[in-house]
């Protein structure tokens, strides 16, 4: 038995259009030797594939396949001119997932909005009854948790749609000083509850750039600074028109850890004993940073600090 046979992908191999070797999985979708291809399968984007064998063009394609002994699947199609192969991988059990989860966020996002305004509405209520000023600061933190919460849930939506390639990015004219503000309005506590002074030095005042990407590349950066510097200590953030950097003086990164900081879920041992965290933060800057075309790197010393370059320019 060939070792193709053992694989779950669809392999065939082409003559003109006739199938001249097709794997064992190939054959149970109905790929046999000496079969035109069109007469096992169509999809929307059939002539597409047709052409690109006709020209010896590699060819690319994710879309839902029509078998015609009576099935379907969305797949991936591969076309390799060199060697005059078709590769089809059935991702539909991973794009059913990815449905589910979608809806997930977009239900979740929903349920709680509603509950949501209610409270922000009767918080603005008891404000406009406060007659002796004594709830002024309770409301204003009240506001500002909600205001927090909302933001969450904008960027939880938002990142899922980046996950799965359905966010539109937008390029516009944003104020430095204003997403700043917002980003060390926001990690007010983590500041404080480590007495963390943060340096900015921003050298424009506007900025262009996606509102929900710039934000994020800065909070998830400043966040990761402070919960890695120790107490009483500064971080420096600079924003100039091609770079956004964050520098601090914290516990650094190991020299046999930097190669998988950016992994999802990881965290280095000693980190573990430093802060909480879910090992998130870096691998959300990186793929907002491949989605928005930025580069980024980073320099680090253990026991020193780290300081992250993003390229944006």
């Amino acid at each position: 038995m060939n070792f193709l046979d053992y694989l779950n992908e669809i392999i065939i191999e082409l003559d003109g259009y006739k199938i001249k070797y097709s794997n064992k999985t190939a054959k149970e979708y109905g790929f046999k030797e000496n079969i035109e291809i069109i007469n096992v399968f169509t999809f929307n984007e059939i002539d597409k594939l047709i052409y690109h064998i006709i020209n010896k063009k590699d060819y690319f394609i994710e879309t839902t396949i029509y078998f015609f002994q009576g099935s379907s699947k969305f797949c991936k199609i591969i076309y390799l001119s060199n060697e005059n192969k078709i590769i089809i991988e059935d991702k539909t059990e991973k794009e059913l997932i990815k449905k589910v989860k979608s809806d997930f966020i977009t239900s979740l996002s929903h349920e709680l909005r509603t509950p949501l305004s209610i409270l922000k509405g009767n918080i603005y209520l008891i404000e406009d009854l406060n007659k002796n000023n004594l709830l002024i600061k309770p409301i204003n933190n009240s506001k500002k948790s909600l205001n927090r919460i909302e933001r969450i849930l904008d960027q939880l939506s938002i990142l899922y749609m980046a996950e799965f390639d359905n966010y539109i990015i937008k390029n516009e004219l944003l104020d430095t000083n204003k997403i700043y503000n917002e980003v060390i309005s926001d990690l007010e506590h983590k500041i404080k509850e480590k007495n963390i002074e943060v340096i900015n030095k921003l050298e424009v005042e506007y900025l262009n750039g996606d509102p929900f990407i710039i934000y994020t590349l800065l909070r998830n950066l400043i966040s990761n600074s402070i919960k890695y510097s120790y107490k009483n200590s500064k971080v420096f953030v600079t924003i100039s028109k091609n770079e956004i950097i964050v520098e601090d003086n914290g516990i650094g990164i190991r020299e046999n850890e930097k190669n998988r900081i950016f992994e999802r879920f990881y965290r280095g041992v000693d980190s573990r004993k430093y802060a909480k965290g879910s090992g998130l933060g870096l691998s959300i800057v990186k793929h907002l940073c491949e989605l928005a075309g930025y580069k980024i790197n980073f320099k680090s010393e253990w026991m020193v600090g780290s300081r992250f370059i993003i390229k944006i320019a």
